[in-house]
């Protein structure tokens, strides 16, 4: 698969197989994630791989939890408390691995590279054939020191983007995009 082929189809995929991903698909997405630009070439980053189901709806338990109980009716997310609160919804869609991106410094710019390398990494496993999904709304329970302390990720470092990866059992079509809005400056 081409470059511009994973970016134009790669989706978030929310539907898994209950295949494990084998050990050497997820060394291979972590070494294309590190291959992302860096700030002063720091790369400040970190990652914890959970690939036990039992730990990964726990883990999942606890985040629904902590968004349930933090979150206010009138932020952004608050539309997704009906969501949240079902019994059956799994936060983390019984993805067969969790792959979590940290920040080893809490700066801004750490974070961004964070990012630069979760794109290399789901372009990557679209390209071999594997789904990933951001999972935004656990984002929050990872940086307390009780989803630290799970997935064991250091005091100082800063859970940036975790990730699903497995195969999918969905293939799921391009949404429509909005138009860029470009402005131009010539000189």
């Amino acid at each position: 698969m081409n470059l511009v082929d994973a970016i134009y189809h790669r989706r978030a995929i929310r539907n898994y197989l209950e295949t494990p991903v084998e050990d050497e698909k997820i060394r291979f997405v972590i070494a294309a994630a590190i291959q992302a630009p860096t700030a002063m070439n720091r790369q400040p980053w970190s990652f914890v791989v959970v690939t036990d189901r039992t730990a990964l709806a726990r883990f999942g338990d606890r985040a629904r939890a902590h968004m349930l109980a933090t979150l206010t009716e009138s932020s952004l997310l608050g539309d997704y408390r009906p969501m949240l609160s079902s019994p059956g919804f799994r936060i983390f869609y019984n993805a067969p691995t969790l792959i979590v991106i940290c920040a080893t410094a809490p700066d801004a710019m750490a974070k961004q590279d964070c990012c630069l390398a979760a794109q290399n990494l789901m372009l990557a496993a679209h390209g071999i054939g594997l789904g990933t999904c951001w999972i935004g709304l656990a984002q929050s329970w990872l940086q307390q020191p009780e989803g630290k302390d799970a997935l064991k990720i250091p005091a100082d470092h800063v859970a940036v983007a975790p990730l699903l990866i497995g195969y999918p059992a969905t293939a799921y079509a391009a949404p429509p995009r909005h138009p860029p809005h470009i402005t131009w400056i010539e000189g």
